[in-house]
Formats: C-alpha cells, structure tokens, sequence
C-alpha cells in the first residue's frame, strides 16, 4: 500500500525505494522525515482532490472535516447522529450522539450543561455539609461572584 501510495498518488516512487522505507518499522523510525516529504506533498493540491486520488488508486482515505463539516456530513445524517438540545439560555445546544450504539445498553437522551453556579449549593450541602448558614456567609462574602449565581 504504501508503495502504490508513494509512487502512483503521489509520483515519489524513490521514497518506496528507498531502503529506510521499505519496512513499517523503518517508515517508524523514519517517521518523522516521512512526514516532512509527504506534509510538503499534500500542500500541492486541496483535500479535496488527494482524496479522490487516493480512492482512485485503491488507497484508503476520507477527508478530515471540520466541526461546521462534520454537522452537515451526509454520514451523520444517515446515522441519525445530530440533534438539539434544549438549554435554558441558548435555546437550543447542537448535538453529535456518539457513533456507536450498544444493544444492551439503553441510549440517556442529552441534557444541557449546567449554568454558572447551577449546582452550587446542591454541592456545598451534599458534597461538603454546608449548611444554609454556612451558604449564606460565602455568598455575603462573594465567593459565588457579584452576581451571586448559587444555584
């Protein structure tokens, strides 16, 4: 594969000539003059096109998308992968469900993240052993911020 990648793709037959690179331990250990020859290689022509030339040539390929491309990909589509998710403030949160599913294992519908401070006092109380008192005097003292966001 990487002699067909080398010298058909990217017209270096040399490089699978080459006897450092004949071997996957010696791409390894030369891994990263390989990656310098072939970053130079692939800033010649969009992604775009290698990939289309790679897949041409039998190689496997598939771009690496952005976060704005992934959102619109047909494969997240077809996987039933995106969707909203209601938060107090944004109105609605863009989702990415994760790609695998588990047959034994009941999928938890997504929840927003919490706001500034939401949980604040459930933590103190539950966590630490605040009391109200206790709240009150770090809130009066504005250990929670001017706002005094606390949950």
């Amino acid at each position: 594969m990487f002699r067909r990648l080398v010298g058909e793709v990217l017209g270096r037959p040399d490089l699978a000539d080459d006897p450092e690179l004949q071997t996957i331990r010696g791409r390894a250990q030369n891994r990263a003059r390989v990656e310098v020859v072939l970053a130079a290689i692939f800033a010649t022509d969009g992604r775009d096109n290698w990939v289309r030339k790679l897949k041409a040539a039998n190689a496997p390929a598939g771009p690496v998308r952005t976060i704005a491309e992934a959102f619109v990909s047909p494969e997240i589509a077809e996987r039933g992968l995106l969707s909203a998710v209601p938060h107090p403030k944004a109105g609605q949160v863009p989702n990415v469900a994760p790609p695998y599913r588990m047959s034994a294992t009941q999928v938890v519908d997504p929840v927003a993240a919490p706001l500034l401070g939401q949980h604040t006092r459930d933590v103190l109380r539950k966590t630490l052993g605040y009391d109200d008192r206790r709240i009150a005097s770090l809130a009066e003292a504005g250990a929670f911020g001017k706002t005094g966001n606390t949950g």
